[in-house]
């Protein structure tokens, strides 16, 4: 007999108090990887039939695997459910079934056979399209407008944000209204439901320096020449070797088939069992890996690492992970996280998952478990969370394809992106663990930022770190009044640069005209999605930005 744990009956307690609140909208359950989605899922199930025996569920979800997957768990709690399959790639066209577990491309061909649809669950429903012309929003419309007008959607995900990193309930027209309940990642490590992320301290192999921006992530055609290097793969391979003595399932994530066959022929020249999945591999055969990488890896079967090119990133299940090596760079923080998750899960004899990257990825997108999503902004303006490139004239943030500053027109060259100084990788962390840390100072720039809320203007020190590709910041305000003006004043005479000035004008000249005290390294914590600086050791700094004393157009608002 199964028993939910303490969170997933949280979460189903949360969901229907939800739905008792909210007579229309759909709504997201937050669930990280680990959190158990498909136990919780399988329970819903069962429990709502309980309460209306002919209540009718779908369960929708974008792979073979997860569709699989989530059948056996509700097999494993409920052998006799009324449940069947439909998705080809399973060798299953079931539509008539109480209950019926899908994969899109599949049931979307079939939606006018379902009849009445009562529930429709959506697992991974970050991977739904934005745009009208997605296989979930029209079938979703379809069954609405003609046999299941009131028929109830609920979405269930660890990424609850779009590729941009807008929040999946904002943004034009969305499908879902909000968040139900969530289950996090500190949660579950805090409980011992999820396997911690380790890094070692090692240089990026991988210079994306030249590689353009496009749509907000790496250019596919300059990355593809950039990777398909035998001498990078050998070298990436030879270090991921003596690195990953010891670790018994690895998983690496690759660009493309050239770059994957390369990183799988230098793998195979030590010897070991290494096995490649992509998007093309057949059913037959990608069923025959997954089955052998799931091996113990003692057995004479087993396939102990395993190369893949744009799938297993959302919903394989593989526990025994124990080393994820990303040999590909991003900037989606939703790839960046399924791609963290596959080595978090827990298994009997794992400690923890060594995630080796040969990327700036964890450098630029920081700890995993801090990864968060963002309200959508107006049209033009540089979005909280989103990859962005500081202006060398004015200083301030934009979207990284920007070809011009937003503030003040300053072109951009067609490389630059965010200033990256010192060591791309080695202070990189993975997992945040909430205490203070001190960062070494490589630069330090000085701005006027202008709050959009209040008017106010202050003083923006920005510090380039090791810790983190963006600049860590903080507001001085010495044209305000009380605590917050005491605050700067105490921040001034802590700098030795002689009396306070009255104005940010005056400060910047001071600032830009003196070279005492400056930051050596700066302590800082974590406060919510930003760092706060909390402790400062001056010394020598090795560049101080030159930025001119500007009336700077805010692009974010802090909350002073």
């Amino acid at each position: 007999m199964y028993k939910l744990r303490d969170y997933q009956a949280r979460v189903k307690r949360e969901l229907y108090d939800w739905f008792a609140n909210h007579p229309k909208g759909f709504p997201i359950v937050d669930a990280c990887v680990g959190a158990g989605k498909s136990i919780i899922i399988a329970d819903l199930c069962q429990d709502m039939i309980n309460q209306a025996s002919d209540t009718r569920i779908i369960m929708c979800v974008a792979s073979r695997e997860l569709c699989e997957q989530n059948m056996q768990k509700l097999l494993a709690i409920w052998p006799d459910a009324p449940a069947g399959i439909c998705s080809a790639a399973l060798g299953s066209k079931d539509t008539d079934s109480q209950i019926i577990f899908a994969t899109i491309g599949t049931l979307a061909r079939r939606v006018d056979e379902l009849g009445t649809v009562d529930v429709m669950i959506i697992d991974e429903c970050h991977n739904i399209n934005t745009a009208n012309t997605g296989m979930y929003r029209k079938m979703i419309e379809t069954l609405q407008d003609t046999t299941s007008p009131h028929m109830a959607v609920i979405g269930f995900t660890g990424t609850p944000f779009r590729g941009n990193g807008v929040w999946l309930w904002q943004g034009k027209d969305p499908i879902f209204e909000g968040v139900a309940s969530r289950v996090t990642m500190d949660e579950l490590l805090k409980l011992g439901y999820l396997a911690p992320l380790v890094v070692e301290p090692m240089e990026a192999k991988i210079d994306t320096a030249d590689v353009k921006i496009t749509a907000g992530d790496y250019n596919s055609k300059q990355l593809s020449e950039l990777l398909d290097d035998k001498d990078l793969a050998r070298a990436c391979v030879d270090d991921l070797y003596i690195r990953g003595q010891g670790r018994k399932k690895w998983l690496i994530f690759c660009h493309s088939i050239e770059h994957a066959n390369l990183v799988l022929n230098e793998v195979r020249s030590f010897d070991v069992t290494a096995e490649m999945v992509i998007g093309e591999t057949p059913s037959d055969s990608r069923e025959k890996i997954l089955k052998a990488y799931k091996l113990p890896h003692d057995h004479s079967d087993a396939i102990n690492i395993l190369i893949n090119v744009g799938v297993l990133t959302t919903g394989f299940d593989a526990p025994m992970i124990d080393l994820v090596a990303l040999l590909r760079p991003t900037k989606s923080p939703v790839l960046y996280v399924q791609m963290a998750g596959r080595g978090m899960r827990i298994a009997e004899g794992k400690t923890d998952c060594l995630w080796l990257d040969y990327t700036s990825t964890t450098y630029e997108l920081g700890p995993v478990n801090t990864i968060r999503g963002r309200n959508a902004s107006p049209k033009g303006e540089t979005a909280k969370g989103e990859p962005c490139k500081h202006c060398s004239k004015c200083g301030e943030k934009n979207p990284v394809y920007m070809s011009e500053c937003l503030s003040c027109g300053e072109p951009f060259s067609p490389n630059q992106s965010e200033k990256v100084v010192g060591n791309q990788s080695g202070n990189a962390e993975i997992i945040d663990d909430g205490n203070a840390k001190w960062a070494n100072v490589a630069g330090i720039g000085y701005v006027r930022h202008t709050s959009r809320k209040s008017g106010k203007s202050t003083l923006r020190v920005d510090y380039y770190t090791d810790l983190q590709i963006h600049p860590i910041s903080e507001y001085i305000c010495i044209e305000h009044e009380g605590y917050a003006f005491d605050k700067a004043c105490q921040w001034w005479r802590e700098h030795n640069l002689g009396p306070v000035p009255t104005s940010i004008d005056d400060a910047l000249h001071l600032l830009h005209a003196s070279s005492l005290n400056r930051p050596a390294k700066i302590e800082v914590k974590r406060d919510g999605n930003f760092w706060k600086v909390i402790g400062r050791e001056f010394g020598k700094v090795s560049e101080i930005y030159s930025l001119p004393p500007i009336k700077a157009q805010p692009l974010d608002d802090m909350p002073f």
